[in-house]
């Protein structure tokens, strides 16, 4: 896989993981899904999910590090119990379908966003316990399939009523620990290899400078300005992802 290549194509990953970065550090979400969309063009969107899944990490722990203090920590430990067990089912069964089945799931993942994300802002929902706790199950089999599942938890977490900066700490801290999960599902299986872990390592070193940046962008954003770029991106993501299935 590296061996293939051309510098040219190495300088244009870099540089769409340096921006995918910057848009990751700026919303909390996103930026995943958008590198991985790019390289399953190039790689196809099977060695994409698990490259995306190394880099990931890295690019998680650095936000996490930066949102520490902001981090609501309560409510990581509860996403993590109840999600990590669907997380490994999900991982196991990313390993077991197509390709083009994996391109559906992650454009019928992105489309069911768009009312779940808008039922739970018209009814201004309170998420207690207990309804964290199903939303995370089900958030957990989503994360073991796709890359960006925080579009589905966003509105759970964000019912809690935290502010934007908890909300990105948050989140950090919860898919750095998702990403490690996935990591040692796929680590058992033919899925990784170290070509594409050493890729994955790679994206994720270049996506730190750009977390920085998304981070002073964040702190200038407004949260009408969080929410429409956020929309803006699933909607290009969704018409990526029906195309990827549609050349399956």
């Amino acid at each position: 896989m590296l061996q293939d290549l051309t510098p040219w194509l190495a300088v244009l990953i870099a540089g769409a993981a340096f921006l995918t970065g910057v848009v990751h550090g700026a919303t909390g979400m996103a930026g995943g899904i958008i590198m991985a969309s790019i390289l399953a063009h190039m790689l196809g969107i099977k060695a994409a999910v698990p490259v995306m899944t190394v880099a990931l990490i890295f690019s998680h722990l650095s936000r996490a590090i930066m949102f520490f203090k902001s981090t609501d920590w309560s409510v990581v430990g509860r996403v993590l119990a109840f999600g990590s067990p669907t997380i490994i089912l999900g991982a196991v069964i990313f390993g077991k379908i197509s390709a083009t089945a994996i391109a559906v799931v992650f454009a019928v993942f992105l489309i069911v966003s768009f009312p779940v994300k808008y039922w739970a802002k018209v009814r201004r929902i309170q998420t207690s316990a207990r309804l964290l706790s199903a939303a995370s199950g089900v958030w957990g089999m989503l994360a073991g399939n796709v890359i960006g599942p925080g579009f589905f938890l966003a509105p759970f977490l964000l019912g809690t009523g935290m502010s934007r900066l908890t909300f990105v700490g948050t989140m950090a801290a919860i898919t750095l620990a998702m990403n490690i999960v996935k990591l040692s599902v796929f680590g058992v299986t033919d899925l990784m290899t170290w070509h594409l872990l050493l890729l994955g390592v790679a994206i994720g070193l270049v996506t730190i400078p750009g977390n920085w940046i998304g981070r002073l962008l964040l702190d200038r954003m407004r949260d009408a300005e969080h929410r429409a770029i956020i929309d803006g991106l699933t909607i290009l993501m969704i018409a990526n992802f029906i195309y990827l299935a549609a050349i399956g």
